[in-house]
């Protein structure tokens, strides 16, 4: 079950998703009782995650050029750029590099957007967070659009793409080349209960944006634009008499209630496409906020850590019980020769200590069997050297991590004896008197934010620290860290490894060579 707080700029839905079957919607008014109910209901409900999805006038886009610079440098024009238009909601901001101009300084065009008035969602968000409700993220409608234009066959070009999700606002939403460019809302005097002459009220207003958009340069004066528009079955006769294609203009009608069954979608009324938005709002998986600083979410991606922690830890415990049941059965092995042989050699000392005392000369097989025993003995201490008491040790020293991020990915392990004559190790003789390590390669990778690659080594420099300083480890050797992928970027880690990389491919991978002593070695 999935669950998804939709707010329109007055009323809050609450929808409840399961697969593609929409389960039930129930909605608060913003009033002090409406506010109340909601409050109750998040108490009263099953307390499972739920995203934020945002459809309101008060929202903001423009495209800005800025110089083509490396990363971090961009980063701070962008937010220079955040400050100067969206200062009282920087938290309510978006950027996106969405291309790069094609003559003259090939500045890299961004997209700017915010929502103007975040007070609109202030109190549901507080009643959220005030009833530890895990919160994904804060998602905008206009940007989630981008996910239908497949699906319609508007992904080239220049689309202007027209819905209504409440009675009274009609959204307008450009794309090129299926990248958002611009959106905004306009208010239609529409009538609550009949909405057969949508097309009469909604013309005018597009016509507007078509004209604003080409006298801000969005759009070319002659550039013929695709016009695609959702309607409902009683909405199609009025769009198709007041939408006409042009020579600037190429109108495509796409049928709400054919894009539901296209997609396989049940339960979602088909009056407004507000259903259809929800319903690709939800199926993001992963995809990153819109709105919001990360710090508001954490209750979320704790809660996603501490599933991703318990999934890993039965897992251990799986390979643990496996990994335990061979070795028992190999102890139980080890232990039955030992006793064997320990009955063997009292026998013999008996018969020796009865008839062949006067010929010790002669019985040169009791030092053999001592010899057996102590073999045995080496092959039991040596025996506990084994994957289990790596991966219990690996985690407790992994548990000192608290930053998020962390991914452990593969561990090749193998026992090794010191090599003393030739230097460094050689394949465990678990028969032999020298000491038995633990060999093991730690593949995995670090999620930092975009572009921070800097933050990626300094994280699992502190998780080699974490490792050196552990009785247990002997060596830490590092075979691949992370590194900045900027053209000609080159530093230097802690550890003194230096970085150069251009395959964004590797990004956050590390891999580490940890040499660990036995658990009767420390």
């Amino acid at each position: 079950m999935k669950r998804l707080f939709y707010f329109t700029g007055y009323r809050l839905s609450v929808m409840h998703w399961r697969g593609k079957t929409l389960a039930g919607t129930t909605s608060f008014e913003p009033t002090e009782s409406g506010l109340e109910r909601f409050r109750n209901y998040l108490r009263e409900t099953e307390n499972i995650p739920g995203k934020f999805l945002v459809d309101v006038i008060e929202e903001d886009f423009r495209n800005e050029r800025v110089p083509h610079v490396g990363a971090k440098d961009r980063v701070a024009v962008v937010n220079r750029l955040l400050d100067r238009y969206y200062r009282a909601s920087h938290d309510y901001s978006y950027s996106e590099i969405i291309g790069r101009e094609k003559e003259g300084r090939k500045d890299d065009i961004v997209l700017l957007g915010a929502m103007t008035n975040p007070q609109l969602i202030q109190p549901w968000i507080s009643i959220i967070e005030e009833c530890d409700v895990p919160l994904s993220g804060i998602w905008t409608l206009p940007i989630v659009s981008k996910g239908l234009l497949k699906e319609i066959r508007a992904t080239s070009g220049p689309v202007l793409l027209v819905s209504q999700q409440v009675n009274s606002n009609v959204r307008q939403t450009l794309f090129r080349d299926g990248k958002l460019i611009s959106s905004r809302q306009s208010i239609i005097n529409q009538d609550q209960n009949d909405i057969s002459s949508t097309g009469e009220l909604a013309a005018p207003e597009v016509s507007r944006t078509m004209d604003y958009l080409r006298a801000q340069g969005l759009i070319g004066t002659d550039e013929l634009v695709n016009l695609h528009v959702l309607a409902s079955a009683e909405q199609i006769d009025s769009l198709n008499t007041y939408f006409v294609s042009s020579d600037r203009q190429k109108v495509f009608i796409h049928s709400i209630e054919d894009l539901l069954a296209r997609l396989k979608l049940r339960g979602v009324k088909e009056k407004f496409s507000d259903g259809l938005f929800a319903w690709l709002c939800v199926r993001q998986g992963i995809a990153p906020s819109h709105y919001g600083k990360s710090e508001r979410f954490s209750r979320y991606h704790n809660r996603v850590m501490a599933g991703a922690l318990y999934a890993a830890s039965l897992l251990v415990l799986v390979v643990g019980v496996l990994m335990t049941e061979v070795n028992v059965s190999d102890a139980l092995e080890y232990e039955r020769s030992i006793d064997l042989l320990k009955q063997q050699e009292s026998n013999y000392r008996s018969l020796y200590s009865k008839k062949f005392k006067d010929f010790e000369g002669v019985f040169e097989n009791a030092g053999v069997m001592n010899a057996a025993v102590d073999l045995a003995d080496r092959i039991r201490i040596n025996g506990s050297t084994s994957p289990l008491d790596f991966m219990i040790s690996l985690s407790q020293i992994l548990s000192q991590d608290k930053e998020r991020g962390l991914h452990i990915d593969k561990i090749e392990w193998v026992a090794v004896n010191p090599d003393e004559r030739k230097g460094g190790y050689r394949n465990a003789n678990f028969t032999s008197a020298d000491e038995v390590r633990h060999d093991a390669i730690i593949s995995g990778r670090i999620e930092e934010p975009e572009y921070n690659y800097r933050a990626s080594v300094e994280h699992i420099q502190k998780v080699i620290d974490y490792l050196k300083a552990s009785p247990r480890v002997a060596e830490v050797k590092v075979l691949r860290m992370p590194v900045d992928l900027r053209p000609d970027s080159n530093f230097t880690s802690q550890t003194g490894a230096e970085l150069r990389e251009k395959d964004a491919s590797v990004s956050g991978m590390f891999s580490l060579r940890v040499i660990m002593r036995a658990p009767d070695r420390v």
